[in-house]
């Protein structure tokens, strides 16, 4: 096991007592490291880039520890932002300091802005590229999550409202902000997919088909019928932009 790894493991397990939820984060946050590590080779970057991606992965929702320790939720809006207390977290206990210099800046930002809606201007060219593998990672293990029902989508009661429906077929992001129903919760994860930036994300979506599997378990809970129309009419184009992303980018 490699020194980022034990440095991760010492700094979580003494977490392990909150239970489920605290392993839940560790075990995503270990498919994360893999997932980056494997964007990044997909670009055919150096090894040692390579290496910093799955450290990005490793670290990046280190701040959900102590956000469930403080404030017993996962929930940003009612606590705090988890990439702005994970950058603190790094920077408070000196999780970084084995790393060259150089990458300081890089694993901060993609631990601070992994979560956001959008990315700063302020980021350089190779900051950006890492925050963006870290997203897609991050991303592409929570739609899995939802897909075989570690995460449930929670879509009994009404449909997805009117705005937040535009949104995803338009085939934009969704805000948070803008979430007003728990169907609307479940058509933020959806709308990850548009999000994306490799194509080797979208080569991982389409291999395992987690997407027709969220979708399905979504509509397996859905009380509403208008709720499910909407679900099905979405299915071929969301599955229409994976397969396009997956041969184009």
């Amino acid at each position: 096991m490699d020194t980022p790894e034990k440095e991760f493991i010492r700094y979580t397990d003494p977490y392990r007592v909150y239970g489920d939820k605290a392993v839940m984060k560790i075990d995503h946050t270990l498919r994360v490291r893999k997932l980056s590590e494997d964007i990044a080779e997909s670009l055919f970057l150096p090894a040692e880039d390579i290496r910093l991606a799955a450290v990005c992965g490793l670290l990046h929702d280190i701040g959900r520890f102590e956000q469930w320790r403080q404030y017993g939720t996962y929930n940003d809006s009612k606590s705090v932002d988890h990439g702005d207390l994970g950058a603190a977290v790094l920077c408070e206990n000196n999780l970084i300091a084995g790393f060259a210099e150089t990458d300081h800046e890089v694993i901060l930002n993609a631990v601070r802005y992994h979560n956001k809606y959008a990315l700063p201007e302020t980021l350089n060219e190779r900051e950006r590229l890492f925050v963006n593998i870290v997203r897609d990672a991050d991303k592409i293990d929570i739609l899995r999550m939802y897909a075989d029902g570690t995460l449930i989508s929670r879509t009994h009661g009404t449909a997805v409202s009117p705005a937040v429906y535009r949104s995803l077929l338009r085939q934009v992001n969704i805000r948070s902000c803008d979430i007003c129903t728990k169907a609307d919760a479940a058509a933020l994860h959806l709308s990850f997919v548009y999000g994306l930036n490799f194509r080797r994300s979208f080569i991982l979506l389409k291999q395992d088909e987690c997407l027709n599997q969220f979708i399905d378990r979504a509509a397996e809970e859905a009380e509403s019928e208008e709720l499910k129309a909407q679900l099905e009419e979405l299915r071929p184009l969301i599955s229409g932009y994976i397969s396009r992303k997956a041969e184009d980018l």
